[in-house]
């Protein structure tokens, strides 16, 4: 492994300590998510605004580091500015169609604040853009099993 991407394995690791350490500190500050008060828990927008929040600074990380990495491959490598490109193009779209695709309706759930559409909206998109990145990694998967099985014979 090289050396940059055991600083980036790093990073993941101290940024998910800290997200970790984050959630127990104000868990137990509030006493809200206990078993005791489940029902008011679940009546409050808390924990779901926090782990919404939590989610949205994984998913701008993620975009920044897609930007930052893909800036670094260019400067390395000239002849890579046209597969950049197209990278960037394929991402820009799957978040757009993930976007277009979600539907922002609301949920019923047993909850006195209810979440703003946009919150639903962006909700949705995110998780219609995490179906699409899964489905992508498992055919990337099998397509990349395939052409070894193929090469090797």
């Amino acid at each position: 492994m090289s050396k940059f991407a055991k600083v980036l394995e790093i990073i993941l690791l101290v940024v998910s300590l800290v997200g970790l350490v984050a959630f127990f500190i104000f868990n137990s500050k509030t006493g809200l998510y206990t078993v005791a008060n489940e029902a008011e828990a679940l009546a409050t927008t808390g924990l779901l605004d926090m782990v919404l929040f939590w989610a949205y600074a994984l998913v701008i990380a993620a975009l920044v580091l897609v930007v930052i990495l893909s800036l670094v491959n260019i400067a390395g490598n000239k002849r890579s500015l046209k597969r950049t490109a197209v990278t960037l193009v394929i991402a820009i779209v799957l978040v757009g169609a993930s976007y277009l695709l979600a539907s922002g309706d609301p949920i019923a759930v047993n909850m006195a604040v209810q979440p703003t559409d946009a919150t639903l909206k962006m909700t949705d998109t995110l998780l219609n853009l995490s179906y699409a990145l899964v489905v992508i990694a498992i055919l990337a998967l099998i397509w990349g099993s395939l052409r070894n099985l193929i090469r090797n014979r």
